[in-house]
């Protein structure tokens, strides 16, 4: 008689999500849109984070748009779009929800397109991002409120937040 082997059953976890965190990036200074470049306005939030110290995000964004470029052709004035920052934003800072007006939707639908088509070439981890409709009557322009899957806020002083943050990102290299 043949012995068979013993069968050990392991108890099931259930993965476990990390609370997201409630954050606020200054957009300042992206070339398709010159008009979120205002080193003046201030925005109160706990969590400030400043994109121009996340150099990643850039990065991540050009390479986006050079997915779909015809490198045989000149390439244009403003290389990136806007779905390009956002897709960037979704892969590096891992964003699970943003905080925008409604008639941003199409323009999220095809960031997480870009996001997940980039994801997948480079054997990333993806989830789309989705869109909490907000009112941005009290906010500026270059205030982006969003919900990351990344650690807490190390700091009250968006430098040393952002700073902190970048052992955290998504790297490519």
């Amino acid at each position: 008689m043949i012995a068979m082997p013993k069968i050990q059953h392991t108890p099931s976890f259930q993965s476990v999500q990390k609370p997201l965190r409630h954050c606020c990036l200054i957009v300042d200074g992206n070339a398709h849109r010159p008009d979120l470049f205002n080193p003046n306005t201030t925005f109160a939030h706990d969590d400030v984070l400043c994109e121009a110290m996340l150099p990643e995000i850039r990065t991540v964004a050009m390479m986006i748009a050079a997915m779909r470029h015809d490198f045989n052709q000149a390439s244009p004035r403003i290389f990136a779009d806007e779905a390009d920052w956002f897709a960037a934003r979704i892969v590096v800072l891992q964003v699970r929800t943003f905080h925008l007006d409604v008639k941003l939707c199409e323009m999220l639908h095809l960031a997480n397109q870009r996001a997940a088509a980039f994801a997948r070439l480079h054997g990333l981890a993806f989830q789309a991002a989705q869109i909490r409709p907000s009112l941005h009557a009290k906010r500026p322009n270059h205030v982006l409120l969003m919900e990351c899957a990344l650690g807490e806020k190390v700091s009250d002083n968006r430098c040393e937040n952002s700073l902190a943050l970048r052992p955290l990102l998504v790297k490519l290299m």
